[in-house]
This record gives structure tokens, sequence and C-alpha cells, in this order.
């Protein structure tokens, strides 16, 4: 597939739309390279890390981990979406999150996304600082879709089978496109334009579903979207690992979340940042060649020369894209919350 100037990998009929690049909260998104989404669980209950980020100098001592291990954006939540979880009020949810999105926007100098399902909870984190809406509601009301519109800023919405199931006759790659149609149409009704699409591995799946959406995200491709996936620990990879401690599953995480890379997914979400940017760092080099050793790092160089290979979306977007090394990043201006420029 020929790279076209509209996001690393695509074709002329699947760039993204709006065009790239996006800015957010101070950061330039032309998804010539998957972003990396670090997780940031203030919560009592997560399946992974619950009750371990809940106090603010906790929480902000994770978030400067993940900045530190190559994060391009920090996504921080305040309920778990996990099935079994008590429910949660919207003042407690804030609750949970203000102290620390209070410090995150003045402390650090990446994009910030608020995990939340409740529109009451996205609207006061976007007034905050926050940057960008990740809500695995399944969009169920056009809410959320007003609160992304009327700041300005990127919104995720999943294909989440606990809340929307899937026709029983319907296959499952159809049953997604017609689902991520039907809500693009919904939020572009409602103003928000700026949409990323996560097929919900996990949310009201079985472990053969799972498999499918990740072999079935290409033909997300031509909706124009970016996309998202995230399996990081996940139970389904419990059961083809038999491994019961979520955080033991970072080999199947791995696996997994470079197959979505390689399926063409433009954002990883994951709780292990330094171990998949490791992963996509060796990959680059694999692919295109070490050019010399620069302070440890092997360098790929002849940027643009590839060779055959059947890694043929990711690789074909990394390695097109500037070079970045995982040192930690200096200090920029976070830029205005509502930081998308205006469309024609």
């Amino acid at each position: 597939m020929a790279m076209s100037e509209s996001g690393g990998g695509r074709s002329a009929a699947e760039a993204i739309v709006p065009a790239v690049p996006w800015r957010v909260g101070g950061r330039v998104w032309d998804f010539r390279r998957p972003l990396v989404m670090g997780v940031l669980n203030a919560t009592p209950d997560s399946f992974s890390d619950g009750g371990e980020f809940m106090e603010p100098s906790l929480a902000m001592a994770r978030a400067a981990e993940l900045m530190e291990e190559g994060a391009d954006v920090i996504d921080l939540g305040g309920a778990s979406s996990h099935p079994l979880a008590k429910p949660v009020s919207a003042q407690e949810e804030l609750r949970r999150v203000r102290p620390i999105l209070e410090r995150l926007v003045k402390e650090v100098p990446l994009p910030l996304s608020i995990d939340t399902q409740k529109p009451e909870v996205a609207d006061a984190c976007l007034k905050m600082g926050a940057n960008l809406i990740n809500d695995v509601s399944g969009l169920t009301g056009p809410e959320m879709a007003r609160v992304a519109a009327r700041h300005g800023v990127p919104l995720v919405v999943m294909y989440n089978n606990f809340a929307v199931p899937r026709p029983p006759e319907t296959p499952l790659p159809v049953a997604m496109a017609e689902f991520f149609t039907g809500r693009i149409a919904l939020a572009e009704g409602e103003g928000a334009t700026h949409l990323i699409l996560d097929p919900g591995y996990g949310f009201g799946k079985t472990l053969a579903e799972n498999m499918e959406v990740l072999r079935s995200l290409g033909g997300l491709r031509n909706l124009r979207r970016p996309i998202l996936v995230c399996t990081s620990r996940k139970g389904s990879l419990g059961r083809i690992t038999g491994e019961k401690d979520p955080k033991q599953r970072l080999g199947a995480t791995l696996s997994a979340s470079m197959y979505a890379a390689a399926q063409g997914a433009e954002m990883i979400r994951v709780h292990d940042v330094r171990a998949f940017q490791q992963a996509l760092l060796t990959w680059r080099v694999i692919e295109e060649g070490p050019a010399q050793d620069r302070g440890g790092l092997l360098l790929p160089g002849n940027a643009g020369k590839r060779g055959n290979s059947n890694l043929h979306l990711v690789s074909k977007a990394f390695l097109a894209a500037p070079f970045e090394t995982l040192a930690p990043r200096a200090p920029q201006d976070r830029g205005p919350q509502s930081s998308i420029p205006s469309l024609p």
C-alpha cells in the first residue's frame, strides 16, 4: 500500500478526515506512526491496577513515568468500565480525577484524555484543560458529541457490545462498520468532527470475537478515521495464556498490540508504555536496518526506502515518520484546550 500525505500507510481513498495534521494539546498528530496512549486509572476497582493511583501524588508519579517512557497522550479515568465494577456518580468520578487533572494540566506537557462515559464529567474536565474524550459507552445518545463539539476536541467512539449488542445474524466486521457509520453521522450531526474509532476489544465480545476484531481492523480504514485499540492486560489474553495476573500478561499484550498496529491502528492504548515503545522501535530497526549507534539506540537509516515486507501497514507508516528517541521529552507549551483549528 502506497504512503499518502494524509495519514501513514493509508491510500488516498482512506485518507483521514478531517485532514491531518490535528493539533491536540499543543502537539501535532499526523498519524504517520502509531501514537501511544498511556493508562492512568484513579479508581479503586480497575481490573489491573485498581487502587494504586488514587492519591494525587501517586498518580502524578505514574504520569511522570508514562511521559518518560514515551507516551504520546495520557488517559485519565475515575470510573472503572469493568462489567463487575460498581457504578459511581458523576460527583464521585470528578472527586477522584479533579485534583489529579489540575496538576496534570500544570505539570505534564502532553495531551490529556479523560476516560469517562458521563458528559457532565467530560465537560468539567475539558474546562480544566483536558484535550480529548475517551468514551467507551458506545455513544448511545448525542450529549457526549455535543460536549466534544462545544470544546472543539477529539472524541473516541467505541463499539461496546455491552451497551450495543450485535445483531446475532450480522457478521462482526459488518456490524462494526454499520455501527461506526451510524455513530459518525450522529456525532458529526452534533458538530463533533474529529472522531477516533475504537472497536471495543474486550467489551461484550467472546474470545473468538476479540480475535476477529483484530483481524478485521483493516476493514475500518475506509471510514477514514483514526483507529484506537486497547488489548492491554485484558482477560482474553489471560484465557489464551492461562495467566491469571493481569500484570503478567505483558508478552501477550505486546503481541496483540503489535498485531493491531500492523493492521493499521493509529493509536494503541497500553499500561506498559516503555515495553510497547521498545517493540515499535525494534520493529522499525529490523525493517529499515540500523544505520549507526547514537547514545545506545540503533537508528534506522535511509528513511523512505522500503524493501519487501508483509508488515505492510505499520512499518511504512512508522518508517516514514521522523525518528524520535525514547528520551524524556522537554516541556512544551500545551496550547489552548480547544486546539483543533477551525475547518473552512
